[in-house]
């Protein structure tokens, strides 16, 4: 059994203004650097394996923060943010949001990843960490869009789901048991 220790990274600007942010590669803004020396002082670093970041530089810089160089920290593009295309940087649209979230609809019209896709990359990902890292306790740095597919790989969903029901917050820490 592996021990998922899942945290989106800190507050950007882009965040605070409401952007859709996507594979767009924003840095931490100072919110979000404080965010992640206070969740530090939290985790117990001494019980985690290693650390699965994903390559964007906000996620990059929270983990660095988390670990405090004591934790190994793996650079996997599997578990980047889902591409939000021509969307990206524009404020939030939540009817498009919805869109983006309908397994049914499974919308990639603007070179947005499907939700489906999503969804199949977060499992693969989970498939990845059982077969490379059985039995470690793990500390993931991701992106919501994707924690969000990750937490619905895990606790299961089907066509019918509200993929809105669950929006994970900057540096809020979810734990999970992946058997």
């Amino acid at each position: 059994m592996n021990i998922l220790y899942i945290i989106r990274h800190g507050k950007t600007d882009w965040n605070d203004k409401g952007l859709l942010q996507g594979k767009t590669d924003i840095d931490l803004n100072e919110e979000g650097i404080n965010q992640a020396k206070e969740l530090s002082q939290k985790i117990d670093i001494n019980k985690i394996d290693i650390c699965i970041c994903s390559p964007l530089k906000r996620t990059k810089q929270t983990a660095k923060i988390l670990t405090r160089e004591k934790v190994k920290i793996i650079y996997e593009p599997l578990i980047i943010e889902r591409s939000f295309g021509s969307y990206e940087g524009k404020p939030i649209n939540f009817d498009l949001v919805a869109k983006q979230w309908d397994y049914k609809l499974n919308d990639s019209y603007n070179n947005i990843e499907s939700v489906q896709d999503c969804l199949k990359r977060a499992k693969d990902f989970l498939a990845k960490i059982k077969k490379e890292y059985p039995n470690k306790t793990i500390l993931i740095i991701s992106h919501g869009s994707f924690i969000k597919a990750l937490h619905f790989n895990i606790i299961g969903y089907d066509k019918n789901t509200d993929f809105l029901s669950f929006n994970p917050k900057n540096c809020v820490l979810y734990e999970y048991e992946l058997n």
